[in-house]
């Protein structure tokens, strides 16, 4: 059994980079004097106590993390009480966190982890190699989170402190895995025994629960004195306030009712840089895809011409603008820049609009199939995500394609019509720029969050191949096919890179928190990774004098 700290392999497997999930980083907006980039501070001294509220974008009805549907607003609530076994730094590796080793062996078939002395749950219980090893099992049975950590063969307590999870085949992103975007939190097993695990919500967190309105979605959490990190959190609570309405959730930051909110996309930006309002930001290189999800197995996507004619009818810029703002970077594929296996020009996606083209495919595709083309477009209550249903009905109705737009829903709706494949389309947000092989479980055939029902062999193939593969260079092959394939098969109808980014008042510094925690559970080198798909710590959040 090889050592590897914190997860830097010593054959050179380098995991690649990620920092970013889900918004517009505007680079022609600019970053004004106040986008921190980084380092969110107010105008004052930081001090320790008070309450903030936060303002997030969607509604979480259930918190129990083997089976939550959380997205980044349940996400961002989660783990303010829950602690990750792991967690991504700002130079885009997965390492320990409330664990305190995560080891490989030689070929990545089997994962110890080593957990840290005396730290508890809320309820005084230990955070040991018992209550870990309840949790990954609860992942393999989840309704989400069962075919992601479907390569499990094992999971076994080999000391107090220590648990060994074999694989069915090597794993070599599995750190990634002990993140997922912060939903694979460790929970009590008070909570994962209770038949109220939606609600009884019980963690290792900095912060504890207070409330829980499921109607509203809002949350309220208190400090967790006996936390393990010792001197955090700094503020003695949170109020979680639920605000779907983006333009709504910034005038509460202008107006007062919201101390921090998160958003995307260059439009906000700007306005919330217009009041002199603090700027936390996703780094460019690592981001979320805005995009329109398409379901293949369901006429008309079940035709790559139709794909390709949707995908011709649109006019990117104009979408880009109502979406992103200026500045908007289209993407023409899965992953971002600086994520392994991104492509320089993939091959046999459309660059840009092509109305006598889309006109020709659409009227090949009506003879064939009684003299229609129709689709249902579903979006969420977010003024922008209706503006943009709205064009892209405007722009297909000008080459002869139906465009219906069903009443909005909210986020989990949308998540709940995805998972039964009900929907032929919708407005989706997802991607975030880890390591490729986090991209499995969206594209891989038979995964129930494989939203667009894709089954293509190749795909299939380098997935496979990517998940297991020691070398680097041929790992990068693997995931260049899989990027390829996704794009020349129009899987998705690519929209542009998102970045969130965090804004605060000047009452608020600290948005991104300490250094992650050495083995000692000190501050040590590795730094957080800044905004990650709207995701950041919030350990160092302190109100300001």
């Amino acid at each position: 059994m090889r050592k590897v700290q914190h997860n830097n392999r010593k054959r050179g497997i380098k995991i690649a980079a990620s920092l970013a999930i889900v918004a517009m980083f505007a680079t022609a907006c600019g970053g004004g004097d106040k986008d921190n980039g980084g380092s969110s501070n107010g105008g004052g001294t930081p001090v320790t106590g008070g309450v903030i509220t936060y303002g997030v974008e969607g509604k979480t009805t259930q918190f129990c993390p083997p089976k939550t549907q959380a997205a980044i607003s349940g996400i961002m609530i989660m783990q303010s009480m829950y602690d990750t076994l792991a967690e991504p730094t700002n130079d885009g590796r997965a390492v320990p966190y409330l664990a305190k080793t995560i080891t490989p062996n030689d070929d990545s078939s089997v994962w110890t982890i080593g957990l840290r002395e005396g730290v508890t749950f809320h309820d005084g219980t230990p955070v040991d190699a018992a209550a870990v090893a309840q949790n990954i099992t609860a992942w393999t049975k989840g309704l989400l989170l069962q075919f992601v950590f479907s390569n499990i063969a094992t999971v076994t307590v080999t000391d107090p402190l220590t648990v060994t999870v074999a694989m069915k085949k090597p794993w070599v992103a599995f750190p990634w895995y002990l993140w997922t975007t912060g939903r694979t939190g460790i929970a009590a097993p008070a909570q994962l025994d209770s038949p109220d695990c939606d609600t009884k919500l019980i963690g290792s967190g900095p912060f504890k629960l207070k409330s829980f309105d499921p109607a509203s979605g809002d949350v309220a959490v208190v400090k967790n004195a006996n936390y393990w990190r010792k001197g955090y959190p700094l503020l003695d609570g949170i109020n979680w306030k639920v605000q779907g309405n983006s333009i709504q959730r910034i005038n509460g930051l202008q107006g007062g009712q919201f101390d921090v909110i998160h958003t995307s996309g260059g439009k906000d930006r700007k306005t919330v840089e217009g009041f002199g309002a603090n700027i936390t930001s996703e780094p460019a290189g690592n981001r979320e895809i805005s995009q329109v999800l398409i379901n293949l197995t369901r006429p008309p996507f079940n035709d790559a011409n139709a794909r390709l004619a949707l995908a011709l009818s649109q006019d990117r810029d104009a979408l880009a603008a109502i979406g992103a703002g200026p500045g908007t970077t289209k993407a023409y594929q899965v992953v971002d820049s600086k994520v392994l296996g991104h492509i320089k020009d993939p091959a046999g996606y459309p660059k840009g609009q092509d109305i006598p083209k889309a006109k020709k495919l659409v009227a090949a595709y009506k003879a064939a199939n009684g003299g229609k083309f129709e689709l249902n477009l579903q979006s969420t209550f977010d003024p922008t995500t209706q503006a943009l249903a709205a064009e892209i009905k405007r722009e297909a109705a000008i080459v002869g394609i139906t465009v219906n737009l069903p009443a909005p829903v909210d986020q989990a709706q949308i998540i709940n019509q995805a998972l039964g494949g009900a929907v032929d389309a919708f407005a989706w947000r997802n991607y975030p720029g880890a390591d490729p092989d986090t991209l499995y479980v969206w594209f891989h055939s038979g995964s129930p969050v494989n939203f667009g029902k894709i089954n293509d062999p190749i795909i299939d193939k380098a997935l496979d191949d990517g998940r297991s593969e020691l070398d680097p260079a041929k790992r990068k092959v693997d995931y260049e096919t899989f990027v390829g394939q996704m794009s020349s098969e129009i899987t998705t109808l690519w929209g542009w890179y998102t970045d969130w980014f965090i804004g605060s008042n000047d009452k608020v510094t600290g948005i991104l928190g300490p250094n992650l925690p050495d083995e000692s559970g000190k501050p040590g080198k590795d730094k957080p990774a800044a905004v990650f798909a709207g995701y950041h710590q919030l350990l160092g959040i302190s109100k300001t004098k």
